[in-house]
């Protein structure tokens, strides 16, 4: 995951940081600083005695100074550099228009205390030899007066000396090049030749290796088509729209090439390859069909809420089963699961008797999955909450009545009669500081945790059953974590130590006294090196043996590991789309010898991502290489249909391969939703599923099964593994690992705990977080695995199989040879390279096949979330700090975190704005906020890929408007913004949410600032919000229009914005809009 990132942006008057309740107006100013400048300071107070004026105060310093303009020219983090002894620097430079050219990268200046430096390339001499004249990102614009970015590099003096940067332009389409397609009366797709020249705006990017990618829309900013283009060859994604302008076909790279080379619009391959959706009068979305799925139907009651929806396997078991939604006055699901009809009724009459009901529900035998409590902890008729556990060095206090937040739930397990029953306690902040969760037969678990007083996590107190494993952090002034130590049942400690250079990026990690790892980067932050006495690593990109790549793909790798002789690694190749072509495998220095033991090799692609050939070599005997996979793959659309193996070589030792066991024109078998149900090559006669696509058993030929147990929420909470007449029973209680019954072992953050010798080990890992090598904490070597790029394991590997958790940190499951590593959503077959059941987030990635792992390029997946939230700041009065990071609470709040933990995303941006003028109009933030993206967009985007990566943007007050500047521009360049959140919208009346970005509106309905800015009837709604949070706070009238950000009970649990609150109301909208990708945090 990336490091979160603070960018700080400042246009402001200085007579501006006088208003009202600014932070600032009794603080001290730091000697250092440059008076003869324009600037603004802030200081970020780090407990409470720094607010009070009591001894022993820490506070951090913040400076920005800007020119005559208004133009942020530097920004300084005082004693920002680990340690506190000099200033972090950032320098700003500016074209003659005024748009930012050139953003010089941080540097630490020892003795600065805050004032303005003056250039000098030798400040960055940190970066390395040589790269002093290259530290900057710089942006050009195109010469008109729309003044678009027309090319974008990086620092590097490798990129800047070969003219390695980002390339766009602008234009119209020409005479057949693009496809038009429609949509008949009666929804039917219809080929309607192409688009006359002229008709259709294209933007074309170039990115650093010379890929290209086109992206072209029509003039109502509807994309049409994109394209990747690789020379003559080419793939291609068509959306279709109806007259209502409802997204009603998608066709992915295969599907249109299929279509145009037939020159109809054959309905078997639309429903293999396309993606389609039908709609009702409302514009509401009643069905829609992935590719190789039956339809999935949905009804809706008469306030747009989903309560009920049926799947393709659903259906084949029973056309009466649907799954139901409960709601409460609130529109809170409270209850959720499956019901059977009393009586066969289709999509159509199920609907029209909902469209009569505010709370509708058909008549059927109900069999609940889930319950849920919110607001207070009083028992309901379904749920009992658990009483709160007190314990020492904890709070104490709770909030009785967390208004807004889930206190209770109690879940299924599924296929049993058993529960899940958990309690949530807050603080007065909203904070959770304990969870209880009982289990059927594992009794009560909870856990309890503290924080410091700007809401970093200070302790963590896990109880398993007699067991308590108990773990304490500690963090520099600027939030940086220092030491990570647990303590095993009082007795059995171990410490974790942290350690950053002088820019604070982390470079070391210290495992106890026995193992150290230090770490790596090159200039633009990529990481080069990991290395210690048990695994070491070095990934190349511009330099290193292989074929220079600019683009971020790794060129090569080399490795060594545990007590291996000498270095091993792999050189790779990429086609023209960046998907691995070649992994080819050499050991020593230059890897020049023992040439190709290990080769990887994709030996062809459909349009959609699936491999059609694939070589892999291998240890084949005690001394002996070879082929020991040659791989032809067989597809009906994107799903899997056999595979040939010409290879006669077979792995030796506990090397992975692809098992040829069969010999047909079928040899993998589906259901109704794409799930994988038979694999004749792996022995498996039949995989049954629950109701969330997830396995339930694996029944092999020979009659040795293994069994899955989930909770309806996806949590699982038991394997079952059948040989002969042998059982082993695997329990999971949260980090807790049961065999037969008997603890064996506790999960920790960075390794985990053997119960019987009470011994703590360490996982260390390379780029990716494979587990590499497993070091005990005496520092003993018990395990050492090899990769290959796809994540087998290689025959070389050291590997005792001490514990299971291998590529990705996920667990490798072995048995009778079935060979998945489980990543919870769904399971990974690492010899084939691809997944077995649909993707949940395949409307994400429309243009590549949903059973592809990785995007293809496998060895490159750092972030597989790529997301960014943009924080947007509001008016800098009413008791707000500046903006920044600070006008959230501090880069690390318990609001940043719960925002971070919601969207499962690290990387931040904060927008650090003043709007001048407490009255200033809608229209004109709107502007602001427009300029402002497009002057930082460079900024913005920073390590962000406009294929994959998604912005999610959170907004206070003024910031609504000048936020969705923000997403316009954005959208303009051809980003995605699937989420906007604003909270307590100043003017909310006037606010228009951006079409295609789901918006959430959250108020405070006794905000008397906000109320300043409301129309004559008092309302306080954003127009076309999709999802409205109101809550009445209980602070002072002063604190009110913060309340959400101070408490950061936003996020916690339930404020209606939680992922289990969220999701009925998402999925209708999704159907509704599926041309929007948004992904759910999984």
């Amino acid at each position: 995951m990336q490091n979160m990132k603070t960018i700080e942006m400042k246009r402001t008057l200085s007579i501006l940081c006088l208003l009202l309740f600014s932070l600032f107006m009794n603080g001290q100013q730091a000697t250092g600083y440059t008076k003869t400048r324009n600037y603004t300071a802030e200081r970020i107070y780090m407990d409470a005695s720094s607010q009070t004026g009591s001894g022993g105060a820490r506070i951090v310093s913040d400076i920005v100074y800007t020119d005559c303009f208004g133009r942020k020219e530097q920004e300084i983090q005082v004693g920002g550099s680990p340690g506190g002894n000099a200033d972090l620097v950032l320098s700003y430079t500016y074209n003659m228009m005024g748009q930012v050219e050139k953003e010089y990268l941080p540097y630490a200046k020892t003795g600065n205390n805050g004032a303005f430096d003056k250039f000098s390339p030798e400040r960055w001499s940190v970066y390395g030899t040589g790269e002093q004249a290259y530290a900057y990102n710089l942006t050009q614009y195109e010469d008109s007066p729309l003044m678009r970015v027309s090319r974008k590099m990086g620092p590097g003096k490798a990129w800047h000396t070969s003219d390695k940067s980002v390339r766009v332009t602008y234009g119209m389409n020409s005479t057949n090049e693009v496809r038009c397609y429609k949509v008949s009366s009666s929804g039917s797709l219809i080929a309607s030749g192409f688009y006359g020249a002229g008709k259709l705006e294209v933007i074309v990017e170039t990115d650093e290796d010379g890929h290209r990618s086109k992206t072209y829309t029509d003039s109502n900013e509807r994309t049409l088509l994109a394209v990747s283009v690789n020379g003559e060859d080419s793939l291609a994604t068509y959306y279709v729209y109806d007259d209502r302008n409802c997204l009603r076909y998608v066709l992915p790279p295969e599907a249109s090439h299929r279509l145009a080379e037939a020159g109809t619009t054959d309905i078997s391959v639309l429903h293999s390859l396309a993606y389609s959706y039908e709609y009702d009068k409302l514009n509401r979305m009643i069905s829609k069909r992935l590719p190789g799925c039956a339809p999935i139907y949905m009804v809706y009651d008469r306030g747009d809420r989903l309560v009920l929806s049926q799947d393709g396997t659903r259906r084949t078991a029973d056309t009466k089963k649907w799954s139901y939604f409960l709601y409460d006055s609130h529109d809170r699901v409270i209850e959720s699961g499956e019901i059977l009809l009393s009586a066969e009724q289709t999509c159509g009459e199920l609907q029209l008797a909902a469209w009569e009901s505010e709370h509708y529900l058909p008549s059927g035998t109900r069999t609940p999955l889930q319950y849920t409590v919110y607001d207070n902890y009083k028992p309901t008729e379904n749920v009992t909450a658990h009483p709160f556990v007190a314990a020492v060095g904890y709070d104490t206090p709770y909030t009785l009545y967390p208004s807004g937040l889930t206190t209770s739930t109690k879940t299924r397990l599924l296929g049993t009669d058993d529960w899940l029953t958990e309690t949530i306690y807050y603080d007065d902040r909203s904070r959770v500081i304990q969870t209880l969760c009982h289990y059927p037969e594992k009794g009560l678990r909870y856990r309890h945790t503290a924080y410091d007083f700007t809401g970093n996590v200070l302790r963590k107190q896990d109880n398993i059953g007699t067991d308590i494993l108990e773990t304490v952090y500690t963090y520099d002034d600027r939030a940086r974590l220092l030491t990570k130590a647990n303590t095993w049942n009082g007795r059995f400690t171990d410490k974790i130590t942290y350690v950053y250079d002088a820019l604070g990026r982390l470079t070391g990690r210290n495992y106890g006294d026995k193992v150290s790892e230090s770490l790596s980067y090159n200039i633009r932050g990529w990481l080069t090196g990991v290395e210690s006495q048990h695994f070491s690593q070095t990934l190349h990109y511009v330099d290193g043996v292989g074929v220079p790549c600019y683009n971020g793909n790794i060129s090569s790798m080399i490795w060594h590991s545990g007590s291996e002789a000498g270095l091993r690694g792999y050189k790779f190749t990429y086609d023209g789309f960046s998907r691995l072509k070649d992994a080819i495998y050499g050991e020593g220095e230059q890897l020049s010898n023992n040439l190709n033991r290990f080769n990887e090799q994709v030996t062809g692609y459909d349009k959609n991502g699936n491999i059609l050939g694939l070589l892999r070599y291998g240890q084949t005997n005690t001394m002996s290489y070879g082929l020991i996979d040659n791989l032809n793959l067989v597809y009906n659309g994107n799903q899997l249909e056999s595979v040939n193996d010409n290879a006669t070589g077979h792995v030796f030792g506990n090397g992975m391969e692809f098992k040829d066991g069969a010999s047909k024109e079928i040899e993998y078998e589906y259901d109704a939703n794409g799930n994988l149900t038979k694999d004749l090559n792996k022995k498996i006669a039949d995989i049954q599923y629950n109701c969330l696509n997830l396995p339930e058993k694996v029944q092999f030929e020979g009659g040795n099964s293994i069994s899955y147990l989930y909770a309806a929420d996806g949590t699982k909470l038991r394997t079952t593994y059948k040989t002969g007449n042998a059982t082993i029973i695997t329990d999971y209680c949260g980090n807790a690992i049961y065999e037969n019954g008997v603890l064996i072992k506790v999960l920790t953050e960075d390794g985990y705990i053997t119960v019987l010798n009470n011994q703590f080990h360490y996982f260390i890992q390379d780029h990716q977080g494979n587990n590499r090598v497993v070091v005990a904490q005496n520092g003993t070597v018990e395990e050492v695995n090899d990769y290959y790029p796809f994540g087998g394991l290689l025959s070389s590997s050291l590997s005792n199989n001490v514990q299971p958790y291998k590529y990705n940190g996920k667990e490798l499951n072995r048995d009778n040879g079935l060979d998945w590593y489980d990543y919870g959503a769904r399971m990974y077959d690492a010899s084939l390279g691809r997944w077995h059941v649909v993707d949940p987030m395949s409307e994400k990635y429309y243009s590549i096949s949903s059973y592809v792992y990785g995007l293809n390029t496998p060895h490159n997946c750092i972030d597989p979330d790529g997301q960014k939230i943009i924080f947007v700041n509001g008016y800098l009065g009413f008791g707000s700090p500046r903006g920044g990071g600070t006008y959230w609470g501090g880069v690390n709040s318990s609001f940043v975190k719960g925002a971070k933990n919601f969207f499962n995303d690290q990387s931040a941006y904060f927008t650090d704005f003043d709007f001048n003028y407490l009255r200033s109009s809608t229209f004109l933030r709107n502007l602001d906020g427009y300029a402002y993206a497009k002057e930082n967009y460079k900024q913005l985007i920073m390590g962000m890929n406009p294929q994959e990566d998604v912005f999610r943007i959170i907004s206070h007050s003024m910031g609504g408007a000048f936020s969705e500047g923000i997403i316009r521009y954005l959208k303009e360049q051809g980003w995605n913004v699937d989420f906007s959140i604003h909270l307590n919208t100043w003017l909310p009346s006037e606010l228009m949410g951006s079409v295609g970005t789901f918006l959430i509106d959250a108020t405070i309905t006794n905000d008397w600032v906000q109320g300043l800015s409301l129309p004559i009837d008092g309302s306080r709604d954003i127009p076309n919000a999709n999802y409205k949070i109101r809550k009445k706070s209980n602070e002072g009238y002063q604190y009110r229009h913060r309340d959400w950000i101070d408490s950061g009970s936003f996020w916690n649990a339930n404020n209606g914005i939680t992922w289990n609150q969220l999701m009925p109301i998402l999925d209708s909208w999704l159907i509704q809009n599926p041309n929007i990708q948004i992904n759910y945090g999984q």
